[in-house]
């Protein structure tokens, strides 16, 4: 998302505090001589107050004034406005939609080699840096998989999803020719997840530094992602998967699945709990490997991290830090645990779901995962241009170089 494009359209919209929502026990009386520092979070008073009343308990001196925003373009609107009308919050949230204007615009501290990144995953690390240096503090990550109706594959002879591509392909033919629907995706959302994990797997084989993408001129991630793009085209190609998921959502996908209708659908961990209500026995796997010279990567993303604004200093910057510390103590760690997330964090290892532990061990404690819209400018044109150009390509109205083609040059023009 383009900082001065945002900046034109949203100050004449939205004035620097329409749209927060403070804590009301912040700015008391209570609070006079403690060094005060802002947080603008796009977790809500619910899920974050637990975190600041703690962090206050342990640090009588410092006192948080938190504000709220909800994700994505309404957060990232509010933070921008308030930055450059000069009220930038001390502790705010950077992540794959805005972190290029952050840094590009030197709203951001470097963070690297702090207390409070140490233990952090690379992976983690990386989704926050460029030219070496780190600008925040993500602590969690998310991997998609596909979740497998065991039964359907029992009656087939399968315990489990294989690991690579084409004993996957082999399956979904064993399931096509019992009268069985192999695998669906949620094309209409823009789902696409194979790719990006083929992907991942490609660059890590190659040593290329995913914090480079951005800075490549002209970037190319249709041309990145062509060969994995040219694999998974193969279970529409072979006829496993149906041209008809152009028009499917993520809920008809899961609906269909949770109906037994289908034998695959690649998800992720936030599909669970209506998993848990089905009739059958399911499971949740590993994305196969592309081929067997590749590792099985995943398609998923760290979690936002928490930034300092560059301009503190003095006792504004030391609590800023003492509350980036509290915030990979285990206290806090436990707790975002507690809330679901996947933390990443060396140490620490969150309780997931039991289906949830061959992705969680395999792909997310060990950053072996990848989203394409994370290490590119522009993102948001990156996304909306493969949601397009993916389903034309499902559908066969293009071929794979056409689709990269097209990708580049939306990406060449945003430029």
């Amino acid at each position: 998302m383009n900082f001065k494009a945002i900046t034109k359209t949203v100050i004449a919209a939205v004035s620097a505090g329409a749209m927060l929502l403070p804590l009301a026990a912040c700015g008391s009386d209570a609070d006079a001589g403690k060094t005060k520092i802002s947080f603008l979070s796009w977790d809500n008073e619910q899920v974050m107050k637990p975190f600041i009343e703690e962090f206050e308990k342990e640090n009588p001196d410092v006192a948080i004034d938190f504000s709220y925003a909800p994700p994505t373009a309404e957060y990232i609107q509010t933070l921008q406005t308030r930055l450059v009308g000069n009220q930038a919050p001390d502790v705010f949230i950077i992540t794959s939609e805005n972190k290029n204007d952050l840094i590009d615009n030197g709203y951001v501290m470097d963070m690297t080699g702090k207390s409070y990144t140490e233990k952090l995953s690379q992976a983690n690390k990386d989704f926050v840096s460029r030219d070496g240096k780190l600008y925040g503090q993500s602590i969690s990550s998310w991997a998609a998989g596909i979740a497998y109706n065991k039964e359907l594959l029992k009656q087939v002879g399968y315990d489990a999803v294989p690991s690579t591509w084409d004993e996957f392909l082999t399956l979904c033919k064993t399931l096509k020719d019992a009268g069985i629907s192999p695998y669906i995706e949620a094309i209409g959302d823009g789902a696409d997840r194979i790719p990006d994990s083929f992907t991942g797997a490609i660059l890590a084989k190659q040593g290329i530094d995913v914090t480079t993408l951005a800075s490549e001129d002209p970037q190319t991630p249709g041309e990145h992602e062509k060969e994995a793009v040219k694999a998974w085209m193969k279970v529409y190609e072979q006829g496993y998967a149906s041209r008809d998921n152009v028009g499917v959502s993520g809920d008809d996908a899961k609906t269909q699945f949770t109906n037994g209708q289908v034998a695959m659908y690649t998800t992720g961990a936030w599909d669970f709990s209506t998993f848990e209500q089905v009739s059958f026995d399911w499971g949740f796997a590993q994305i196969p490997a592309m081929d067997k010279n590749h590792e099985q990567y995943a398609q998923g993303s760290p979690s936002p991290g928490l930034a300092i604004y560059s301009k503190l200093s003095g006792d504004k910057l030391k609590a800023a830090e003492k509350f980036l510390d509290f915030m990979v103590s285990d206290w806090s760690l436990k707790q975002r645990s507690k809330n679901g997330d996947a933390i990443t964090v060396e140490g620490f290892t969150s309780d997931v779901a039991e289906q949830y532990k061959d992705v969680y061990e395999n792909n997310v404690k060990t950053g072996k995962y990848f989203l394409i819209t994370n290490f590119y400018a522009n993102p948001d044109v990156l996304n909306s241009t493969n949601t397009a150009e993916i389903q034309q390509l499902v559908q066969g109205t293009i071929t794979v170089d056409q689709w990269a083609k097209n990708i580049d040059a939306k990406m060449a023009a945003a430029q």
